[in-house]
């Protein structure tokens, strides 16, 4: 059995462990394993580095001078197709259906009776859903053989596009290095204090690390912290670290100047090594964002044993949290709902560390191994249907 993986960024370092576990076990039951990645990395992280020593498994980058966006169709076709002849797989393991180039290999795939496994992220309430679009969706799926899903959001979605149960081979096919995370994160908590000190943080800190885009739902969130810290007793003893860059952050900006609003700490994009750091400075995390598919800041938080507090529009809030257990979920349009949860935490730091210790017991069955697991699986499956 020959897989081959077609997947979008090298960058993707959230990816690369699984990768190089499915070259290992592949390699070990005496099978093949290779990965197409289109480019190195997408326009908007551009400034940071593909960390190349974490890729310990056979790929080729088909586009190494360009940023994904700036492939155009006819010539990323082309070298999709020329890689299918070549590797000629059993399997194509196809990072999801968004590129129209994908359908030109899913085509060559059906013509050729070679299996295809989908990495399935969408979820319904991720857009507006248009009628026509939905049947076109419908005709891409029904040609694969099986879905991987990223969170059951997603594999809702799916039942819903006509894809039966017995093709949704995973609902895990979220992850994100746990091991790798947790070990960086223990070694630099012992210089937490010192680190806290010379940013001149507070006590207490809400932490958010990812883009500065729309969707993030930042402005709503720097309202809510400040507002919930004029009403909280201790309100003087949080802060706000907000890690990351994005075009709405001068537009963030102003709106903590116009608001008078103190203690919101900016840091610098970083490099995925260094953002567990960024984590051992603050409390709880927090994804306020209006959608995501899934969410990746709630699994590295839990990972750390923190408390969450996340958007219930993203796909991470129905798979890992549970409201009390390990933090809570809200709404991410209605900023009271949001203000009274940020309070809560405020009001209840004793809660901590069970919040946090119930969080790591979930996420343990969110590991690398596991999905790993789960997609082998799946591979063995659909290369035994006729």
């Amino acid at each position: 059995m020959k897989v081959l993986a077609i997947h979008n960024i090298l960058w993707s370092h959230y990816k690369a462990r699984i990768f190089t576990q499915l070259h290992q076990r592949l390699c070990e039951e005496g099978n093949d394993f290779f990965v197409l990645q289109l480019a190195f990395s997408e326009l908007s992280r551009l400034g940071l580095k593909t960390d190349l020593s974490i890729h310990t498994y056979p790929y080729e980058v088909l586009f190494p001078d360009k940023a994904i966006e700036h492939i155009g169709l006819l010539p990323k076709t082309q070298k999709l197709l020329a890689a299918l002849r070549q590797h000629q797989p059993a399997i194509v393991y196809l990072n999801g259906y968004y590129d129209p180039s994908y359908w030109f290999v899913l085509g060559y795939c059906k013509i050729n009776k070679i299996k295809v496994v989908l990495d399935f992220e969408s979820s319904e309430i991720s857009r507006q859903r248009v009628w026509w679009k939905e049947q076109l969706k419908k005709v891409f799926l029904g040609q694969c053989h099986a879905l991987v899903c990223l969170g059951q959001k997603a594999a809702e979605y799916a039942l819903k596009l006509d894809v039966s149960r017995e093709r949704i081979h995973s609902t895990k096919n979220v992850g994100v290095d746990n091991d790798a995370l947790l070990e960086i994160f223990k070694r630099e908590l012992s210089l937490r204090a010192r680190r806290k000190a010379e940013a001149g943080l507070p006590r207490y800190n809400f932490v958010y690390a990812g883009r500065f885009v729309e969707r993030k739902n930042l402005d709503m969130f720097i309202r809510a912290f400040h507002e919930a810290r004029q009403r909280a007793g201790n309100g003087s003893e949080w802060g706000l670290i907000l890690s990351g860059e994005g075009s709405q952050k001068p537009r963030l900006l102003e709106l903590i100047r116009s608001l008078g609003c103190e203690s919101v700490h900016w840091m610098e994009p970083c490099e995925w090594y260094e953002v567990p750091i960024r984590y051992t400075l603050a409390d709880v995390a927090v994804l306020p964002s209006t959608f995501e598919p899934f969410g990746f800041l709630t699994n590295e938080a839990m990972v750390y044993s923190m408390p969450v507090l996340v958007s219930e529009r993203c796909g991470s809030a129905a798979d890992l949290v549970i409201d009390g257990l390990n933090g809570f979920r809200f709404d991410p349009s209605n900023q009271d709902d949001f203000t009274n949860k940020l309070l809560w935490f405020m009001d209840h730091p004793e809660k901590f560390g069970q919040m946090g210790g119930n969080g790591k017991a979930i996420i343990d069955q969110w590991s690398p191994d596991i999905i790993t697991e789960e997609l082998i699986q799946s591979f063995h499956k659909v290369s035994a249907y006729d």
